[in-house]
């Protein structure tokens, strides 16, 4: 009798993924990560937490996963070390871990004899000049790397004699990283040379056909698979983030496995999922830098298909649903006394830069080029729109403060976008109470309102 399906779910890497059959995409970095092996070369990868770094090494350095691609490592030795303990340890340590992992890892082929007493760096030394005299070449695949150039027991001639083994061909190094290793070294050892030796690989999210196989494969390979809709669903919850995709794919998986195909409330697994991936939220949110955290903020209550600064992120609904969560936020709408305030504010750059039309569709659009714009540039954005919105307000006619259907535009006019009069001014330039003044400019505001509506829906259909 075979097992039920549910026996079966394919989503269960809580931690990393050691097989390559469940590895999904990254084949354009793989393809540049192998090359680069092939050349002798060392390799910095940077990535978040949970992007799949760790995944990447453990499979990268499987024979399987090797064979898909044209080069020739067969006399290559990859060790993996995973450095996370490595916080308060010492250069000893670090050289006596990685030699025994070498010894583990050479073929029966390879011959390495060691005299019985040797400090850590003179027996590293020696395993390469046998194991490189042998026709082989080792390659340490070194996750959480971080951990040893923050750790001040790792000092410049710690660093000195890995990049000479590396420079002289003896072996390639490949780091795994949150941030990038210039950003991530103490300060004894911020000049040291070691770090120009890497070609620099950024792991982000996945392609939205990685995504899709991720999301596919595995459930058709366990014979229950996910519909379109189910497909489309996940990417909206998870989006290309490959370990929020494995935890929704699990909670749904486990659902159409108890429940059957037909009795699956996305409502439900979604609160599961939600649940499930809480505290990974968290953790990864309390890792974020503050201005990182106010992009996000600002990305969270935007509307869909916007452009995203940590799209592995905030391309997830859920992810998007913590930040608001925790900020007590809501997805934006614009109101009048947003509108208001801003105009208020209109001829100062960084007031404007703060208020809520920031997170305008418009505003991202045209921001779009600059990696992180300051406070100013999103004031002086607006300031632009606003001003558009004005002018459109006005339609073709020549301004005339005696044309009754430029009132609006002529209350705006004198009070925000030109003289900054005050209310009484120009109640009685009109000939109105001011109460009636008050009544005209909450209408004429309105109108305004209205005109950046359309510019924004206009926008949201341009983006799509």
């Amino acid at each position: 009798m075979m097992d039920s399906p549910s026996n079966h779910n394919p989503y269960f890497n809580l931690t990393a993924i050691r097989k390559p059959d469940m590895f999904f995409g990254r084949n354009h970095l793989l393809r540049r990560f192998y090359a680069a092996i092939a050349n002798r070369q060392s390799v910095s990868l940077v990535g978040p937490r949970h992007i799949g770094k760790t995944s990447f090494l453990l499979c990268a350095s499987q024979p399987k996963m090797r064979e898909r691609f044209e080069f020739d490592l067969r006399h290559h030795i990859f060790v993996y070390l995973d450095l996370r303990e490595y916080l308060h340890k010492t250069c000893e340590d670090f050289f006596e871990a990685v030699s025994n992992g070498l010894i583990a890892r050479c073929p029966d082929s390879v011959d390495v004899r060691l005299p019985s007493k040797s400090n850590g760096e003179d027996k590293f030394s020696l395993l390469l000049e046998q194991i490189v005299d042998q026709q082989f070449f080792p390659v340490l695949l070194l996750d959480a790397f971080d951990n040893i150039t923050l750790n001040k027991h790792f000092d410049p001639e710690f660093f000195a004699f890995l990049r000479a083994q590396a420079t002289i061909g003896k072996i390639s190094y490949v780091t795994a990283t949150i941030s990038a290793l210039a950003e991530v070294r103490h300060r004894g050892i911020a000049d040291s040379p070691f770090f120009n030796i890497f070609y620099n690989y950024p792991l982000g999210p996945l392609t939205l056909e990685e995504a899709r196989e991720l999301i596919t494969i595995p459930a058709i390979e366990a014979g229950l698979p996910f519909s379109d809709n189910e497909t489309v669903w996940i990417l909206e919850m998870a989006g290309r983030h490959p370990f929020f995709i494995q935890r929704i794919c699990h909670c749904l998986f486990e659902e159409k496995a108890a429940h059957g195909v037909e009795q699956i409330d996305l409502r439900h697994v979604k609160k599961l999922a939600y649940l499930d991936l809480r505290l990974h939220f968290q953790d990864t949110w309390n890792r974020l830098s503050e201005t990182e955290q106010l992009a996000l903020h600002d990305e969270a209550q935007q509307r869909k298909n916007q452009p995203r600064e940590l799209p592995e992120l905030s391309e997830s609904a859920l992810f998007r649903q913590f930040v608001r969560n925790i900020l007590q936020a809501k997805v934006y709408e614009m109101t009048p006394e947003e509108l208001e305030h801003a105009l208020d504010n209109i001829d100062d750059a960084a007031a404007l830069g703060e208020t809520n039309l920031r997170l305008m569709s418009l505003v991202s659009q045209r921001l779009r080029n600059d990696i992180s714009p300051t406070v100013v540039e999103k004031g002086m954005t607006i300031r632009t729109i606003l001003n558009e919105a004005f002018e459109r307000l006005r339609g073709p006619v020549v301004r005339s403060d005696s044309d009754p259907t430029l009132l609006n535009y002529n209350i705006l006019y004198y009070r925000y976008f030109k003289y900054h009069l005050k209310n009484e001014q120009i109640a009685a330039r009109f000939v109105i109470s001011v109460r009636q003044y008050f009544r005209y400019r909450s209408k004429a505001i309105e109108a305004l309102l209205n005109i950046l509506f359309e510019m924004e829906n206009a926008s949201s259909k341009d983006n799509l």
